[in-house]
């Protein structure tokens, strides 16, 4: 099994950080190729983060309202090596 960290991507230039809104995923659940992980908002705009990956949900790295900087890690997801 290999881990993919997921990141949060900087979506604009002037993006710095982002707050969770809403989580579409739980830790042990499997996720396909663009499915929705996360839901976002930053710079008053919200937007959801697709799964670059299909795999099982490893670790969850924030709940709603939490407030994270660009590049942190949003989730691990495990896929078949």
């Amino acid at each position: 099994m290999a881990r993919h960290e997921v990141r949060l991507p900087q979506l604009s230039m002037g993006m710095s950080d982002a707050e969770i809104i809403d989580w579409y995923v739980e830790e042990g659940e499997e996720v396909a190729v663009d499915a929705d992980l996360v839901e976002i908002e930053a710079e008053k705009a919200r937007q959801v983060i697709p799964a670059p990956v299909a795999g099982i949900i490893r670790e969850l790295a924030g709940d709603s309202g939490d407030v994270i900087e660009v590049r942190e890690l949003l989730c691990v997801i495990e896929t078949p090596a």
